[in-house]
């Protein structure tokens, strides 16, 4: 007797090749995965906007007249870690696309694309509420982003200023001298006694010579700090000293 479709369907049953699943089973798995991707969708634009974040305020170390040493200062500085993590997580994205078939049929590529642009986009507009300005500025600063000293840059709180130096206490109490002269920039204004400060610049033994110092200005509603505004001094060709 020839066997049917039937017959052989039945027969993988029972063998255990093909296992029957209730609707409910269908359904929740859906759903999980489905709010896999959602959750995952979050922190990649989460992720980036941290990123983002971190460009916008400390742009700064690019066009502020810097030169030289607010490139090194920003390559130095730059949130490497939320990188690293948010190609992990897109990769892991990809992979659930890549096992569901997610792309109806369209080129995987395209798929990919558009996820990433949409990520990308979100993650601007996400910086630009105010209810994400205030979630990215004080996670933020619990991150230090920004704030952390490295080899040409040294930032805290200032405890005293006149025209020629800034004093400034760092995360670890320790006082730092800030030497100032008539090319050293303040692209976000003069900073006061009180002040969160990073100052851009090079060592000379255990003096700090600024080329530039950053404001911190916490009472700002803006995550980005005050729009730039004209400093004192030119700065130095990105090849001087």
């Amino acid at each position: 007797m020839k066997k049917t479709i039937t017959d052989t369907l039945t027969k993988k049953i029972k063998t255990g090749e093909v296992v029957m699943r209730s609707q409910l089973s269908i359904w929740t798995e859906k759903i999980g995965l489905n709010g896999s991707v959602i959750v995952l969708l979050v922190l990649l634009i989460t992720i980036i906007g941290f990123v983002i974040y971190w460009i916008n305020s400390n742009n700064d170390l690019l066009f502020g007249g810097y030169g030289k040493y607010g490139l090194a200062s920003f390559f130095q500085s730059f949130p490497y870690i939320f990188v690293v993590v948010f190609i992990l997580f897109f990769l892991f994205l990809i992979g659930i696309f890549r096992k569901f078939d997610f792309s109806y049929k369209r080129p995987f590529f395209v798929i990919l694309f558009l996820i990433l642009s949409g990520i990308m986009i979100l993650g601007w507009i996400s910086i630009k509420q105010p209810i994400g300005q205030r979630f990215y500025k004080q996670e933020g600063r619990m991150l230090r982003m920004g704030t952390m000293n490295n080899r040409n840059a040294v930032s805290g709180i200032v405890k005293d200023t006149n025209k020629n130096k800034i004093i400034i206490e760092d995360e670890n109490k320790k006082q730092i001298i800030i030497n100032l002269n008539k090319e050293t920039h303040f692209p976000l204004g003069q900073p006061k006694i009180g002040d969160q400060i990073r100052s851009v610049g090079f060592w000379d033994g255990d003096i700090f010579t600024a080329i530039g110092v950053r404001l911190f200005d916490d009472n700002n509603p803006s995550t980005l700090g005050p729009g730039v505004r004209q400093g004192r001094g030119q700065g130095r060709g990105i090849w001087s000293h």
